[in-house]
């Protein structure tokens, strides 16, 4: 087709002239389908044609143009073609299932992504919405959320009803503007659970307006979600159509609310019973402060401010009598629990009051304070009562002048600068002006002084313009640059004109007859002028009318470009952005940017031929991306300034040597053909960087830029095309174009390029691999791991691909694919070479992370695993660690054969797997397997010389752990379990020489029914036991056994001690518990057999002497030794 050169000096001429040629090509093909999209033709060409095709709709073609590579061609296409997505009779194409079964995958995924966005943006039909939301659900609810917005009413309300907390809070935002349901909706259905409804309520305060009793109904429903204040608007409206509910439920609100707008919407003579009823409220602690009263206080009359007060400080102050002599400080004394009144926190009551009794009082107090501080306060509550009444501020004025000699300078400062906030400087009278200038005098404002007084040069200067009187040259030397803007509304218009001529003129003076000869100079003038420019700016001022400052900025310029300084200038540019035509002839020399470049695309090209300099200045920086500026060059001028821009880059590489910044802006210039063919020259010829001298560092640098330049070419170049610059060592340059390369191109082409990975070199294998997974079809994708598993050796790759897996394999929710991805990984644990660590690592750390589904298949395959690496990993230690975990999803089958291979094979007494088959035990318990598992796994070991020695060190050594653990966890201890072992120890150890054994155990049985008895409620840990009687108990059983079988075996008592204190160490009682213990078995004064046991204990375990104390009552001596060694642990405390 032959290339359509368009017309003009600017973009809007040239876009009128493509409007011109579109009408009569239309008007004389009437029906005609274009030709085919052609990457030869030049940009206008085939944009003619798509608008051709979108006007005459003509879907089969701008389906076609979708697919294409080009992306600037799919966003004109889908920009007009509108009617595609807004029209049902097309509903056959643009609905879910056709779009991702038969055009997305032939479509650039950024394509992709801005069809779906315009789908989203213009598609309103509701059940077709409804569509796209049901399909997106099914892979990413937050995503497919931002459909909702258009979907059916009903149907939008019960999502957000199921998928609240997956939204996000823009999401739900717009959900709320639409309709005020879904705050109901989210409100009573994640109420306390969900973060986002507390800031979802921020950001719907514009609902207020509409639906003021339902919003409020909301925060004060629940006291956390009304935790941020109220906007001042939002408040006044409230309290303009409902105040009853603020006030009715104030203690809610008492801290989100500002109390000057609240008492400004309030009926006068309700304050005061507003204050009395919430007095009586039982929250009234709440808003009994002083932030509260002094909004409300001053607004009732005095008598009435007493009896509010006394009210909420009934206990306080009620019988003081606030009238007599003194009375108010008493009474605010008492309001503060008796302190001084000369404390901060007892005088600011105050101001609460009316500001002449508040004067009377605090006078007299100031006059009698000696600390500076408290006098700077009393004076600031005083200020506080006078408000901005001229009257109180002049009587507070004339005072202050009375003792102004004693105060420090920081208080005057204080005072003038509260005074100044208070007043309208200009509106003062004479008398109140001179009072106020006499502190000035004081405080050295018309002298040379060190002290910063601004504020008062500032009202000064105020005062003086606006009554006609000169300002004295200090005030002017004084005053630092400001356009005291804040002024402006307290002026009038004839008054705001008088202070602006003043500061412009002090402004221009600094600038006017200036010389600029240095940078220096430069550098201040251009400060001057900025602030000139502001103060304008701020006054409303059109810098036309200032021709002076124009043509001192313009001088600026010329001197700035004649001598080559480079000053930024680019801030008298930017100041305000309607006067920015006033300087468009010298915007490139103020402001050398892109924005400008394209301004001047705008209006009028020619001016980049006039500021050559400036434009070099900006397209050869490489630290700038002109992107934009060279799209718009290449499309609207492809015939004259982008074969000039073009020349000029190549040129710039010839004489300067410097190819980045020029290979970037080619990559956007020049068509793909012609670039492509321009880096064929420097393919490099070896993965392998050498040493770099001379031409060599020169093909490096362009090899180096091709790479990473690639992926800017339109149409979208192909993988192989990048492939050519990623050979080994220049794989990290060409990484961004080969990533965005891959991840743009369509899905039918990605599975083209991914199936040729197998033969690809291993260190590119990798970062393929990374860039499929996140838009190849898992399915698709495993197969080929394996394959470049198998057919590698190298640990880096085959780490990579099994830590890959691993992670795929955690992300899963769809039982399908994990099933899948578990056969790929349980193949490559199969095929585990060698010992790696970083495998090792993350297969014994990520055990919860596993789906479901495969984690019992995955704990046992790791388990073989760890087992052929013990110098690596202690297998049965991984197990035992996990216990808890693994015991709720790993067959019972697995455990069982663990626990009696590694019995019978491993002797030692430490080994792991017999705390797990301990823990084992206690898991079943009181569950149906247990009776099977003890049968089949427990019983046989009573019958078995080597099973029953193993056995009893299970039970003895690991059973008190499992106990300590079953009470932090609030688990029921097993105590049929401990029954059926207890028989089952009584038949097997019948001998004399077994009765230690058999006496621990039973004792132990004994303290864990005790446990069953007192673990409920629920205790925080094992030491709680021994809060309750627990130890009361246990005593009287280890008594009753005592004697039992003192009848039984005479000389008993030494065993029988050692298996007490047995079970009490393995139970890891503390000492102090163990004597309170023995405590309560000498509670029976006539059990001798146990006074004989504890005192022998004493001696032999705690090194207490005999002392000759048979003949002392044992509970006493008992009591005795408790008493001190409680003091001793409480001295230790």
């Amino acid at each position: 087709m032959t290339p359509i050169i368009l017309d003009g000096n600017n973009l809007g001429q040239r876009h009128q002239h493509y409007n011109r040629l579109l009408k009569q090509y239309l008007a004389n093909n009437q029906g005609k389908t274009p030709e085919r999209i052609s990457y030869d033709d030049n940009d206008i060409n085939n944009f003619l044609k798509i608008d051709i095709a979108s006007h005459n709709r003509d879907v089969s073609y701008i389906l076609e143009v979708l697919k294409c590579k080009d992306l600037l061609y799919v966003t004109r296409a889908i920009k007009k073609s509108k009617w595609l997505i807004t029209d049902n009779i097309y509903c056959h194409i643009i609905n879910p299932k056709y779009l991702h079964k038969e055009l997305f995958p032939h479509m650039m995924q950024k394509a992709k992504s801005k069809l779906l966005l315009h789908i989203r943006l213009y598609l309103r039909d509701e059940n077709r919405v409804a569509q796209f939301y049901n399909y997106c659900k099914q892979f990413d609810v937050k995503l497919a959320s931002k459909w909702l917005q258009y979907c059916p009413l009903e149907f939008a309300l019960n999502e957000v009803h199921v998928h609240a907390e997956k939204m996000t809070l823009s999401t739900l935002k717009r959900l709320c503007r639409r309709s005020f349901d879904f705050l109901k909706q989210v409100a009573r259905f994640r109420k306390g659970t969900d973060w986002k409804i507390e800031d979802l309520l921020k950001e719907v305060r514009f609902l207020i307006r509409k639906n003021t009793e339902e919003y409020l109904k909301i925060t004060y429903s629940d006291y956390s979600y009304c935790n941020t204040p109220f906007r001042k608007k939002h408040l006044a409206f409230i309290m303009k159509t409902c105040p009853q509910i603020i006030l009715n439920t104030f203690v809610s609100y008492f801290d989100k609310v500002d109390y000057t707008v609240l008492v400004k919407y309030m009926n006068k003579d309700s304050i005061k019973h507003f204050l009395l009823k919430s007095s009586e409220d039982e929250h009234s602690v709440f808003i009994s402060c002083h932030k509260v009263f002094v909004k409300f206080l001053p607004q009732i009359e005095l008598h009435e401010r007493i009896q509010v007060l006394k009210a909420f400080y009934y206990d306080r102050a009620s019988e003081i009598d606030w009238q007599g002599p003194g009375g108010l400080n008493n009474f605010f004394s008492a309001l503060e629990g008796g302190k001084s009144v000369n404390f901060p926190v007892v005088f600011r009551w105050y101001q609460c009051m009316p500001f002449r009794i508040a004067f009377r009082e605090m006078t007299v107090m100031i006059e009698n304070e000696v600390n500076p501080d408290f006098r700077i306060l009393m004076i600031n509550t005083l200020l506080i009562c006078a408000g901005s009444n001229l009257e109180n501020l002049f009587t507070l004025l004339k005072y202050y002048n009375e003792i102004q000699h004693n105060e420090s300078y920081k208080s005057k400062a204080n005072f003038v600068s509260h005074i100044l906030s208070r007043v309208a400087i200009n509106k003062l009278d004479t008398e109140m002006w001179t009072l106020l200038d006499n502190l000035f005098c004081s405080m050295e404002v018309y002298q040379n002084s060190s002290f910063n007084v601004s504020k008062c040069v500032e009202a000064i200067i105020i005062y003086k313009i606006s009554h006609d009187q000169t300002v004295p040259e200090i005030i002017q030397s004084k005053f630092k640059y400001k356009t005291l803007k804040s002024y402006k509304s307290q002026l009038s218009s004839e008054e705001s004109e008088k202070l602006f001529n003043f500061l412009y003129k002090m402004q221009i003076k600094s600038i006017e007859n200036i010389k600029i000869s240095t940078k220096d100079e430069m550098r201040n003038v251009v400060t001057s002028l900025e602030h000139t420019m502001v103060l304008l700016v701020d006054w409303n001022k059109n810098i036309t009318c200032f021709t002076l400052l124009l043509n001192k900025i313009r001088e600026c310029i010329q001197i700035n470009r004649q001598n080559n300084w480079e000053t930024d200038l680019s801030s008298l540019y930017n100041i305000h952005k309607p006067w920015r035509r006033y300087f468009f002839e010298e915007s490139l020399m103020l402001n050398p940017t892109k924005l400008v470049l394209l301004n001047i695309l705008k209006h009028d090209h020619n001016m980049l031929s006039l500021y050559k300099k400036e434009v070099d200045f900006i397209r050869y920086d490489d630290t700038k991306s002109l992107q934009p500026v060279l799209s718009k060059i290449k499309i609207y001028w492809s015939d004259t300034l982008a074969k000039e821009w073009i020349n000029d880059f190549f040129l710039h590489i010839k004489e300067n040597g410097k190819q980045k910044v020029a290979i970037q802006s080619l990559a956007v210039l020049l068509s793909q053909k012609d670039f492509v063919n321009y880096a064929k020259q420097y393919i490099p010829n070896e993965s392998k960087m050498n040493d770099l001298k001379g031409t060599d560092e020169e093909d490096y640098n362009w090899q180096k830029y091709f790479a990473s330049n690639m992926h800017k070419l339109r149409p979208l170049p192909t993988i192989d095309i990048v492939l050519w610059f990623s050979k080994g060592d220049y794989l990290r340059f060409a990484l961004t174009s080969l990533s965005t390369t891959f991840a743009n191109h369509s899905h039918f082409d990605r599975n083209e390029y991914f199936s040729k990975l197998t033969s690809m070199q291993g260190y590119l294998q990798k970062h393929i691999i990374h860039m499929a997974l996140a838009k190849l079809d898992i399915e698709k994708l495993m197969p080929i791991l394996k394959t470049i598993w198998k057919s590698t050796t190298n640990q880096t790759l085959r780490t990579y691909l099994f830590l890959t897996t691993h992670d795929l394999l955690c992300q899963q929710s769809r039982k399908s694919k994990i099933l899948r991805l578990w056969k790929l990984l349980d193949f490559f644990i199969e095929n585990l070479s060698m010992e790696n660590s970083i495998i090792i690592n993350k297969m014994k750390s990520c055990l919860q992370d596993v789906p479901e589904i495969v984690r019992s298949k995955y704990c046992m395959k790791a388990y073989f695993y760890f087992k052929t690496i013990p110098n690596k990993i202690d297998a049965d230690g991984w197990i035992n660690s996990h216990a808890d975990k693994v015991f709720e999803f790993v067959e019972r089958k697995f455990i069982e054969d663990v626990i009696m291979k590694t019995i019978v094979d491993v002797p030692s007494q430490s080994c792991p797997v017999k705390e797990l088959f301990a823990k084992y035990l206690f898991f079943i318990a009181n569950t149906e397997a247990e009776h099977e598992t003890y049968e089949r796994l427990v019983k046989p070991m009573f019958y078995e010389t080597d099973y029953y020695s193993n056995f009893k060190h299970i039970v003895l050594n690991n059973i008190p752990n499992i106990l300590h653990e079953y009470v932090s966890k609030n688990k029921r201890v097993p105590l049929n379990l401990c029954k059926r072992l207890l028989d089952d120890f009584r038949k097997k150890l019948g001998q004399p020489e077994d009765y230690i054994a058999l006496k621990t155990w039973e004792l132990m049985c004994d303290f864990i029914k005790l446990m069953e008895q007192y673990i409920w409620p629920k205790l925080a840990n094992f030491n709680e036991f021994f809060k309750t009687p627990i130890l009361i108990d246990f005593g009287k059983s280890c008594s009753e056994h005592l004697q039992r079988d003192s009848k039984i075996f005479p000389y008993i008592l030494i065993a029988f001690g050692y298996a007490l204190t047995d079970v009490l160490n393995m139970l890891k009682i503390s000492e102090f518990y163990q004597l309170q213990l023995y405590k309560y078995m000498l509670e029976d004064k006539s059990l001798v057999e146990s006074y004989i046991l504890v005192q022998k204990t004493l001696q032999d375990y705690f090194g207490f002497s005999e002392a000759g104390s048979y003949e002392l009552h044992p509970a006493q001596k008992l009591v005795l030794v408790y008493r001190d060694d409680r003091q001793h642990e409480l001295d230790s405390a």
